[in-house]
């Protein structure tokens, strides 16, 4: 798992961290909520831990933010020093998936957050955007009901989008889940591959579901452009 821990106590932030990578998780860390929603939105993470009270951004709004602003739906486990119903109603109301007091065993923590992404990507199997529909599991992509054929490129592009409806997903992201950590030095051949998905995505007219965002990345939208 690739873990962003949002703590702004180092030695726990450190403790976590390294127990993740006891797991072979790769960990990122930030000590205040700026940085941590800096790091959500420009980078795709199987989960986040969350303390509740940081600097500049508190955890309830950074999570509501990461919700409602960024569109994003990566799991968060938020952490609290106080067990209260109204903290944990506060939490789950901004977005989080699970809730965890301290002082806490490290081993429970890595449990809850399997499970939450665990929980996560279950409900992930079956996307829906626009007038798309894309089954995980079986690979299979219907357009108003319309079965499409897609190479896996164009399949993992487009899940992206998806999954990131109705926000934009940078091209940071999409390279990174193509080739990894060796993208290539020109960005034509990532155009080259989203022209061949607007093509397949095309509508009367010419027009296409995948806006351009200049400067960012690229977006899913309901209203061909």
């Amino acid at each position: 798992m690739h873990v962003l821990i949002i703590e702004d106590n180092d030695t726990l932030a450190t403790n976590i961290g390294e127990y993740l990578e006891q797991q072979g998780d790769e960990p990122d860390f930030a000590s205040d909520g700026s940085v941590g929603l800096r790091l959500c939105e420009a980078h795709h993470y199987d989960a986040v831990v969350l303390d509740l009270h940081l600097p500049k951004i508190d955890g309830i709004a950074l999570c509501r933010r990461l919700r409602e602003e960024i569109h994003k739906t990566t799991p968060v486990l938020m952490l609290t020093a106080r067990d209260t119903v109204d903290d944990r109603i506060q939490g789950f109301e901004a977005g989080a998936d699970d809730y965890l007091t301290k002082p806490f065993s490290l081993r429970e923590l890595y449990l809850r957050l399997q499970a939450i992404v665990r929980r996560r990507a279950d409900a992930l199997n079956q996307l829906r955007a626009a007038d798309l529909c894309m089954d995980i599991d079986q690979r299979l992509v219907h357009c108003n009901s319309a079965r499409l054929e897609l190479a896996p490129i164009s399949f993992q592009i487009l899940e992206l989008l998806m999954r990131a409806h109705p926000g934009v997903v940078t091209r940071a992201e999409i390279e990174h889940v193509i080739w990894n950590d060796e993208p290539p030095e020109s960005e034509a051949a990532l155009r080259g591959h989203i022209h061949r998905l607007r093509h397949l995505l095309g509508v009367p007219g010419g027009r296409s579901v995948i806006r351009t965002v200049h400067g960012v990345g690229y977006q899913l939208t309901a209203n061909p452009v």
